[in-house]
C-alpha cells in the first residue's frame, strides 16, 4: 500500500488496507455495497450474531420474571448483577486468556508489540488487567445493571410500553439494521464530549491509560464515563421494543468492547479465522488520541475531519492540527 503508514516499531501487525468506511453514506448512493456492508458486518456468522443468541438466552432463561421484577428486591438485582458479572468474566476472561495469557495464536493479527503492564504504578496494583477487571466490574457492571433494572422494573409495571416481537415481527431486523446507525451517531458525540479537558482529565482518562488495550479494557472506564457510555440503550425507555431487543443492545454496549479493545484484528486457530475481533480504526484512536471518535459504521469522523485512515498522511494531518491548537 503506498501511502500507508509505515510499519514502524509500535506495530507488530497492521491491516493492508486503509481504514474503511460504510459506503451507505456515499454519493451517489451505493446501495448493493451498502448491503454487503452490514450483511458482512452484522448479519453474517461473526459475533454480533452470538449476542443476538446470547440475548434470547438471557431473556427467557437467566432473567427474573416479570412479576418479581414488578417491586425492588435486593435478591433479584443482586442476580442479575451477578450474572452480569459472569457474562463478562465469560467473554473478556475468554479473550484474555486465548490471546494474551496462553497466547495461542501468538502475535499474529496482534497490532502492538507490548504486553500488558505488570508492573506500572498508573494502574491499580501496579497491574494494567486487574486494574482493568476492577474498573470493568465495579463500573461497568454496576451501570449496566442498574440500566437493565430500571428499564425491566418499569416495563414490569407497565410504565415503558414495548412491542412484542409476536405482535411486530419485523421490528428485529429493522432494529438490528439500526443497531450500527443509533450507536456509531451515539459513540463518536458522547466521545467527542469525554474528550473535552475537563472530562479528559477528570473521567476518560481512566480508561485511556489503556494505550495497550485487552480485552479488559472495554469498560475499564470511569463510574461517570460507563453511565454516559452506556447510556445508547436508554432509547427503548421512549421508542417501544421488544425487551429481547433491549438486551441485546445493552449486550452489545457492554460485551462488544471486549472485542474491539482485544488488541488483535482477529482471532484466528492456526491458519483458520474463527471471529473478527478489534477494528485497526480504534486502535488508532488509542495510539494517537485525538482521531477516530466514532466509528467505521457511521462516517462521522470523516465528516468532522476526525479521521485517521492508518495512512501517513494522515498522521501529519494530525500532527499538523495539534501543533496549530498548541
Amino acid at each position: 500500500m503506498s501511502d500507508s503508514l509505515p510499519k514502524r516499531k509500535i506495530w507488530n501487525y497492521q491491516p493492508a488496507d486503509l481504514v474503511p468506511y460504510n459506503p451507505l453514506f456515499s454519493w451517489p448512493p451505493k446501495v448493493g455495497q451498502s448491503f454487503n456492508w452490514m450483511v458482512r458486518r452484522w448479519i453474517s456468522v461473526s459475533r454480533f450474531v452470538l449476542f443476538i443468541v446470547l440475548g434470547f438466552i438471557i431473556q427467557h432463561y437467566l432473567t427474573p420474571s416479570y412479576e418479581v421484577m414488578k417491586g425492588f428486591s435486593l435478591d433479584w438485582v443482586l442476580s442479575v448483577f451477578l450474572r452480569n458479572t459472569a457474562l463478562l468474566f465469560l467473554i473478556a476472561g475468554s479473550l484474555h486468556l486465548y490471546l494474551h495469557s496462553y497466547k495461542v495464536q501468538g502475535d499474529k493479527f496482534k497490532f502492538l508489540k507490548r504486553e500488558m503492564d505488570t508492573n506500572n504504578k498508573v494502574f491499580k496494583f501496579n497491574n494494567q488487567v486487574y486494574d482493568n477487571i476492577f474498573w470493568s466490574v465495579v463500573s461497568g457492571v454496576t451501570v449496566w445493571t442498574i440500566y437493565e433494572v430500571l428499564y425491566l422494573t418499569l416495563v414490569a409495571r407497565g410504565v415503558v410500553a414495548t412491542a412484542p416481537l409476536a405482535d411486530y415481527p419485523f421490528q428485529f431486523f429493522v432494529w438490528i439494521f439500526c443497531f450500527p446507525l443509533i450507536r456509531g451517531v451515539h459513540f463518536y458525540f458522547i466521545h467527542r464530549l469525554l474528550h473535552h479537558p475537563f472530562l479528559y482529565k477528570h473521567v476518560h482518562i481512566t480508561h485511556h491509560r489503556n494505550v495497550n488495550t485487552g480485552p479488559w479494557s472495554g469498560i475499564s472506564m470511569h463510574p461517570i464515563e460507563n453511565v454516559i457510555y452506556q447510556s445508547s440503550p436508554l432509547i427503548h425507555f421512549l421508542v417501544p421494543s421488544d425487551p429481547i431487543i433491549f438486551t441485546i443492545h445493552m449486550i452489545m454496549v457492554t460485551l462488544n468492547p471486549a472485542f474491539t479493545h482485544s488488541g488483535f484484528e482477529k482471532i484466528v486457530k492456526k491458519d483458520t479465522k474463527i471471529l473478527d475481533s478489534a477494528d485497526f480504526h480504534h486502535q488508532l484512536h488509542h495510539r494517537y488520541f485525538d482521531c477516530n471518535y466514532g466509528n467505521m459504521d457511521v462516517p462521522l469522523d470523516v465528516w468532522f475531519g476526525t479521521d485517521h485512515d492508518g495512512s501517513e498522511a494522515a498522521t501529519l494531518r494530525l500532527r499538523d492540527r495539534k501543533r496549530k491548537r498548541s
